[in-house]
């Protein structure tokens, strides 16, 4: 199931999108008598209610089968909406370091053995089409195609099999990075630059990607193919991460932990490509879907 977060006018709604067609889960768990429900996706996570989401999601399936009519307010064209980033302002963003391996080759890095967190700050998210802001004073900024997860309930000290249930689902994120911050290692400001953390375009429910680990993972810059990797060379799988931060730190519904990137950034490559105004950038994985962003510089 595809869950997302849409506008149609100013407010945030949470939605489930099936073909071309959004429908909004607040006005259809009404309409179907299904008990109340949040408006935004954060607050259905918070509340926990994401377990609901799925016999919403077989009702509708049922419904459209059966070409049986909701009311206007409970879809619309997607189209006729804007899609925003599934979370706008998640809890946390925790991002992995070199677990890739042909990541760590491509840079000559030895393998972690232990995962490698930094933070992004919740205030560089953006959605699909929103623009990705190089600051005026920027040169080196990078690409980074991830696949990103979603947590979905409250865990800690989790062990493997309540860390698989603690995974809500999964999309595509954009690790964007200033390279000239990040040599100076201040990671956290070269991350978390207004618009350095694109996300979407929306979230793929953990039960409709049964291997988290046998997904392609391209990067496009405009249209040209710069990562073309495989969820299948990451170091620490989905399910480790959620195991070793945990040991650490609790993770709360609606947090973001980003897997990592792939070799082909731009900063590895000879010569170096970075990004400039007038670029897109594409993610593109398997079962989740595509990430497109513009690229524009800060006056």
């Amino acid at each position: 199931m595809k869950v997302l977060t849409y506008a149609r006018g100013a407010e945030e709604h949470a939605g489930i999108l099936i073909d071309d067609t959004v429908y909004d889960i607040e006005a259809c768990a009404a309409f179907f008598a299904a008990g109340p429900m949040p408006r935004r996706l954060m607050d259905i996570l918070e509340t926990g209610k994401a377990g609901a989401l799925g016999d919403l999601g077989r009702q509708l399936a049922a419904a459209r089968q059966a070409r049986a009519e909701l009311p206007l307010a409970c879809w619309a064209g997607i189209k006729e909406v804007r899609v925003l980033a599934p979370l706008p302002r998640p809890p946390k963003i925790i991002c992995l370091g070199l677990n890739y391996r042909d990541h760590a080759e491509e840079q000559g890095a030895k393998l972690p053995e232990v995962p490698l967190l930094f933070a992004k700050a919740p205030t560089a998210v953006i959605g699909p089409g929103q623009p990705i802001v190089i600051p005026a004073s920027s040169e080196k900024v990078d690409y980074e195609g991830e696949l990103a997860f979603v947590v979905g309930t409250r865990v800690k000290h989790a062990e493997a099999e309540e860390a698989a249930r603690a995974i809500f689902g999964y999309c595509c994120m954009n690790d964007v990075s200033e390279r000239d911050i990040q040599r100076e290692r201040v990671w956290l400001r070269a991350k978390s630059i207004d618009t350095f953390a694109p996300l979407g375009p929306w979230i793929v429910t953990a039960d409709e990607v049964p291997d988290p680990l046998g997904l392609k993972l391209v990067t496009r810059l405009n249209s040209q193919v710069m990562q073309a990797g495989t969820t299948g060379n990451l170091i620490f799988t989905p399910v480790d991460l959620v195991v070793f931060i945990t040991r650490y730190m609790t993770l709360e519904p609606g947090d973001v932990v980003s897997t990592g990137t792939p070799a082909g950034v731009g900063v590895f490559r000879k010569p170096p490509v970075f990004l400039k105004a007038g670029d897109v950038v594409e993610i593109t994985i398997d079962g989740i879907g595509t990430l497109a962003n513009p690229v524009i510089k800060a006056s």
